[in-house]
């Protein structure tokens, strides 16, 4: 991983041989990274029911569901094929959010996130998006 700086703000510019094997497809090797970086925590891979418009902008988009483990006590939601579908010189994003529970909520934000992204709106970092409700549990007025 590399350190740079956008906005003011240090991010991490992830370098990994499994991303640069052309041989890979882009989702297993997002997969695979995240299975080896949250290695002793459970990791599903949960293929995201888009309807078939959306399917065609994000084919192969599965959302990596981490269980609490030895890296963190939260839950992590991960997108995988955002990438694959954006990417633009070897360069493109996958989406990461954290809870301290596991919700269908978050898997369906991060199918949400991830079409808003690849459907025409290209997310970067302090962008935000409508999202139609509220998170919060139990329900509140946002």
């Amino acid at each position: 991983m590399t350190l740079g700086e956008k906005s003011g703000r240090l991010i991490g510019v992830w370098h990994d041989r499994a991303v640069s094997d052309a041989r890979l497809p882009a989702v297993e090797a997002v997969e695979s990274h995240v299975r080896a970086f949250f290695e002793g925590h459970s990791v599903e891979a949960v293929v995201c029911d888009l309807g078939p418009e959306r399917r065609e902008i994000l084919p192969d988009l599965r959302v990596l569901v981490v269980g609490p483990g030895p890296r963190s006590d939260s839950w992590a939601y991960v997108t995988a094929g955002c990438w694959a579908a954006m990417e633009k010189d070897g360069h493109g994003l996958e989406f990461v959010v954290t809870a301290h529970v596991r919700d269908q909520r978050f898997i369906d934000l991060m199918a949400m996130i991830a079409y808003y992204h690849c459907g025409g709106h290209q997310l970067d970092l302090e962008h935000s998006m409508p999202i139609g409700g509220c998170l919060a549990q139990p329900a509140t007025t946002c």
